[in-house]
């Protein structure tokens, strides 16, 4: 692919979309562990709320044309994460650390301290 220069404001969206997946899949799985959400589902009923509420303020300073233009950017990065994306491990040159699988078998090397003798009477 040939390298072509890559506008600010796309790699900002980009940067964008990235923190708000990250945050998002964080606050979901916080919410599935909590004890008053029933399930997954639950979770993303309440994010929706919340997020309705929270962006409330936003979609009264933007203009409908600008609204309908994120939508339009965030429809497309959620149609492509869903359906082309190909999730296959890739190779990594990284050297994986190894250990000694005897070192959870060996005696930890503790200071000698002298025992007391007793003494028999």
């Amino acid at each position: 692919m040939e390298d072509l220069t890559t506008p600010q404001a796309h790699t900002d969206l980009v940067d964008a979309l990235l923190e708000l997946a990250t945050s998002t899949s964080g606050i979901l799985d916080d919410l599935t562990r909590a004890h008053d959400v029933a399930d997954r589902s639950a979770a993303v009923d309440f994010l929706r709320e919340a997020f309705l509420e929270l962006l409330a303020p936003l979609s009264l300073l933007l203009g409908p044309r600008d609204l309908r233009a994120a939508t339009a950017a965030i429809e497309a990065a959620v149609n492509i994460t869903a359906t082309r994306f190909d999730f296959a491990a890739c190779d990594v040159e990284a050297e994986v650390p190894r250990r000694d699988p005897r070192t959870a078998h060996r005696r930890l090397k503790r200071p000698a301290i002298p025992r007391k003798r007793s003494t028999r009477y």
